[in-house]
């Protein structure tokens, strides 16, 4: 983020929004696809959620202000309602006996994905 930072000259507080706002619209957007797992499935909404979410991260390099920038962020944070959909998902493939199993294990290996390497 130091990078980004500097090429757009944000504040300290103007990242932190950012980081804020990010994950914010996910809980929002956790909601839409809910709804739209139950009313078109988990693959057309998983197929959807990537297409479109594909746009905000090849488009994130453009932004050339703090306004922008948000923006895209925004837009990528909603992709982590993905989790929505992976946890449905899930939950209709796997018998009742090891479904809990099943979500746990996804749920964990979806987590790991955050971790990070720093060097």
């Amino acid at each position: 983020m130091a990078i980004v930072r500097e090429d757009l000259s944000l504040t300290q507080t103007q990242i932190g929004n950012t980081i804020i706002a990010s994950v914010a619209i996910t809980v929002i957007v956790r909601l839409a696809i809910g709804v739209l797992c139950d009313r078109i499935g988990p693959r057309k909404t998983y197929t959807g959620l990537l297409l479109l979410g594909a746009l905000p991260v090849m488009g994130i390099g453009l932004a050339d202000s703090f306004e922008t920038f948000l923006l895209a962020r925004l837009a990528i944070g909603a992709i982590g309602a993905s989790f929505v959909i992976t946890q449905y998902h899930t939950s209709m493939m796997f018998a009742p006996n090891v479904v809990g199993t099943a979500n746990a294990t996804s749920a964990g290996w979806g987590n790991l994905g955050g971790v990070r390497h720093k060097s």
